[in-house]
């Protein structure tokens, strides 16, 4: 009788990994938002404006989550997951600093904690050049091993990710890919790091600045000489960095209708749900499952 009683209570996802890319799976494009807090946080500053934070805050990201960063169905999925008692975990090519707001933020929009732990960039090929490809499941359940998680392995891991060639070997096998989700809203890399802010930093400060804005192309390209200064060459550059820009981000706010739109946690949910259980052998054919509930949805986007 004992014996039954504990089968009743375990839980079918027990003994399941969940694992998430962050951007453009779990939330939309957030490059406009990082490129700001990039330049605030890495550069080392000569002056800075006393009680002014570095970098956006996790309440200055989290007004872009609610409007539409986050995967429309990533809550209800993950409030699943946690039901059935998966463990989840991030795994992003982003820089931990950066990640762990976005996913704190995303954690207190959904007003509960479910992520067990952040991996980023450094556990990425990055820092361990020896990986077959950019990210490595053998790697992560093995570090989640060694916190205690003895059941953690590769076959009992789902991994969702935009990119289908972000695991190698047999890892592979294991990869959900998901289409992009494109929602995109700009930032202003310059709020807070204005001409006046900049003109109290040395010059070395300044020209890296300049080269880092002109060369992810969100200043331009004259940016940082004087108005008088410019030939008419460089002010024609200018206008049509000025034109392809307003043009690019009329492309991308214009995927925003499609996005929220977008229905494949709602896809991957259901299919979850209609699972009888997750011993070995479903554990086994349970990426092939996901990947056929999303059909034709898994096959890259068409822009037109």
């Amino acid at each position: 009788a004992m014996e039954h009683e504990e089968k009743k209570d375990a839980r079918m996802g027990d003994r399941l990994l969940v694992v998430f890319d962050m951007d453009r799976t779990m939330v939309g494009d957030l490059v406009s938002l990082s490129d700001r807090d990039n330049i605030e946080t890495n550069i080392e500053w000569t002056w800075w404006p006393e009680g002014q934070h570095y970098g956006l805050s996790v309440e200055e990201i989290k007004p872009y989550l609610k409007r539409g960063m986050v995967r429309p169905g990533l809550i209800k999925f993950v409030e699943y997951l946690q039901e059935i008692g998966a463990t989840i975990v991030v795994y992003t090519h982003s820089e931990q600093r950066w990640a762990s707001k976005v996913t704190q933020g995303i954690e207190e929009i959904a007003g509960f904690k479910f992520i067990h732990r952040l991996f980023s960039r450094q556990d990425c090929r990055d820092g361990h050049p020896t990986f077959p490809a950019r990210k490595s499941l053998q790697y992560i359940t093995e570090e989640l091993r060694k916190e205690g998680l003895d059941w953690a392995t590769v076959e009992r891991a789902v991994m969702f990710d935009d990119d289908g060639n972000v695991l190698g070997g047999g890892d592979q096998m294991r990869l959900v890919r998901v289409p992009t989700y494109d929602y995109w809203e700009p930032c202003q890399w310059n709020e807070v790091v204005t001409p006046e802010l900049l003109e109290k930093n040395d010059e070395d400060c300044r020209e890296v600045v300049r080269q880092s804005v002109i060369e992810w192309g969100v200043a331009k390209p004259s940016y940082g000489k004087p108005d008088e200064e410019l030939t008419e060459e460089e002010k024609e550059k200018d206008e049509k960095w000025a034109e392809q820009l307003k043009k690019k981000h009329q492309l991308q706010l214009s995927y925003n209708k499609v996005a929220k739109l977008d229905g494949v946690w709602r896809q991957i949910k259901d299919c979850f749900k209609t699972t009888p259980d997750l011993e070995d052998e479903n554990m086994e054919t349970l990426p092939v499952r996901l990947r056929r509930a999303l059909g034709n949805n898994a096959k890259p986007n068409k822009r037109f």
